[in-house]
């Protein structure tokens, strides 16, 4: 990855940032190749840490990056690995999260629907994902995020 999250903000390309794209694509060893989703959220995580009102602007930015996402394969699964990071940072008490702070407490209802929108998609579309052969099913996936903490059922917003 050859930007930043600082380099996101300045460059207005928040959006990018979160869907990998372009400077903002991250590779990990253990990824196969593929976007690593957690490597951008920590990035972000730790540039907003050292800002005023951290979770509000992870709020006003998570909302910006929703409002783009389509009914396409790729965003549903961008949104489906960025809101499994945003769990699993926060179960770890990493950053700036409290328990007591839900991100998806934030989002209005047209927000929620959209949410379970693309999650129901990229259910009906999974094998479309690339590395979804080797990948856990879906459903199974989604139980690692409600096991960190997630007490919402998505896929029925």
């Amino acid at each position: 990855m050859k930007g930043d999250f600082e380099q996101a903000v300045n460059n207005n390309e928040i959006i990018a940032y979160l869907k990998g794209e372009g400077d903002y694509f991250a590779t990990e060893e253990f990824n196969m190749g593929y976007h690593s989703h957690i490597m951008n959220f920590m990035g972000m995580m730790g540039y907003l840490e050292d800002k005023e009102h951290p979770y509000q602007l992870l709020i006003k930015y998570f909302k910006l990056y929703l409002s783009s996402l389509k009914e396409d394969v790729l965003d549903a699964w961008s949104l489906f690995r960025n809101i499994a990071c945003y769990y699993n940072l926060r179960k770890d008490n990493c950053y700036f999260f409290t328990q007591n702070e839900d991100l998806i407490d934030e989002l209005t209802a047209e927000e929620k629907k959209k949410i379970g929108v693309l999650y129901r998609y990229l259910k009906e579309n999974f094998d479309k994902v690339p590395g979804a052969a080797q990948m856990f099913p879906i459903e199974k996936q989604f139980g690692f995020t409600r096991k960190n903490g997630c007490r919402y059922d998505l896929f029925s917003f």
